[in-house]
């Protein structure tokens, strides 16, 4: 190294802890004027979404008082109960596009979701990490629009008063592997959707994928949807070959004494994404940017843990990081199941869904 290069290197190091400082001042100046400008739309966020979630209106109540001690507010969380994501993404869409002020000021879904609001420019910019301390640029799924709330990776789910361990599954692999599959041939319950095995074809292929469809439908004994897993806690199913949420499922179970156990079905797991973004049309935007920060708090998740038993794998301490980490098991990357969605529906894609559907149908 020469002394110029020396001379450059020496300022480079002298000069670091004076930009770290005006990034961290440059974080803390917008924070500050997302702030003031909340305070001046009032004290009502309106939020459509599903009845229970984020624990209800129980759950909502805590988070409220929390997010008002936080920013210092006096803010109001106006929640409704509302349609499917699907409907909500729609209506938000179509408010959007005719220049209409949006119906909720956060909007929540997953990746599938989110793919959508991007194509359409739905949604608010934002310099997430940039702007709160507590977020990092992996929390970003759609890098400036959306924020991870909490990690679903998905999975089997059996009943372990009917599934000796010895028996049990330990991938999907495993369900139709003739080796294990007379445990529970004719009694196993699968989901009613195309979706979750055409999501396993992103790892396979769809040569594979269709193959394990044949073989799971003709070991199945019937078709459950994501909010019928009491009926494997029951008894009534042993197994399901498939639920949306399964660790949150078994975690919310299993508190209220059930023997039911989830099982990753893969290793990367198939995960969604739920995150919350701001519509660009909000009626309060900087309320509604405070919230969606607040939600990848630590103590945001506490109350979601608390309510649903769901949390963010990013947020450290969460009983999803936890459980993650001693298990050993990843979550599949975002920008698979992205790449995916953006893409959209091609006609080759479109048959694939066909013939699984008309497998499912058998």
């Amino acid at each position: 190294m020469n002394k110029s290069e020396v001379r450059a290197l020496s300022w480079a190091i002298l000069l670091l802890p004076v930009l770290v400082g005006a990034f961290r001042l440059s974080a803390a100046d917008a924070s500050e004027q997302l702030i003031a400008g909340a305070k001046k739309e009032g004290d009502e966020i309106v939020f459509v979404a599903g009845a229970q979630t984020f624990g209800g209106r129980k759950g909502l109540a805590e988070i409220e008082a929390a997010f008002n001690k936080k920013f210092g507010l006096k803010a109001r969380i106006n929640f409704a109960a509302g349609p499917d994501m699907n409907a909500r993404a729609a209506r938000l869409i179509t408010e959007v596009k005719a220049n209409r002020q949006s119906s909720s000021d956060l909007y929540l879904g997953s990746q599938s979701h989110f793919a959508l609001l991007h194509k359409e420019n739905a949604l608010e910019k934002v310099n997430w990490a940039g702007t709160f301390s507590w977020l990092s640029k992996e929390m970003e799924i759609f890098p400036g629009e959306g924020v991870l709330v909490y990690t679903s990776p998905n999975g089997i789910i059996y009943n372990a008063n009917l599934i000796p361990k010895d028996k049990a599954p330990k991938s999907y692999s495993d369900l139709v592997d003739p080796r294990l599959s007379p445990t529970w041939a004719g009694k196993l319950a699968i989901p009613p959707y195309v979706a979750w095995l055409a999501d396993l074809s992103l790892v396979w292929g769809q040569e594979k994928a269709k193959d394990f469809a044949r073989k799971v439908v003709a070991l199945s004994g019937g078709r459950l949807r994501y909010s019928e897993e009491e009926r494997v806690v029951s008894g009534e199913f042993p197994i399901m070959a498939n639920l949306g949420d399964a660790l949150g499922a078994m975690w919310t179970w299993q508190a209220k004494g059930a023997s039911l156990v989830a099982v990753p079905g893969l290793n990367p797991i198939n995960t969604d994404y739920f995150q919350l973004g701001v519509p660009r049309n909000s009626a309060h935007p900087n309320l509604a940017k405070l919230l969606v920060a607040f939600m990848a708090s630590k103590e945001a998740q506490a109350v979601l843990q608390k309510y649903e038993s769901r949390s963010s794998h990013l947020v450290e301490g969460t009983i999803m990081a936890k459980y993650l980490r001693e298990n050993r098991v990843q979550v599949q990357e975002p920008k698979v199941s992205i790449d995916y969605y953006l893409k959209g529906e091609s006609a080759e894609g479109l048959k694939f869904k066909e013939e699984l559907a008309n497998i499912l149908k058998q």
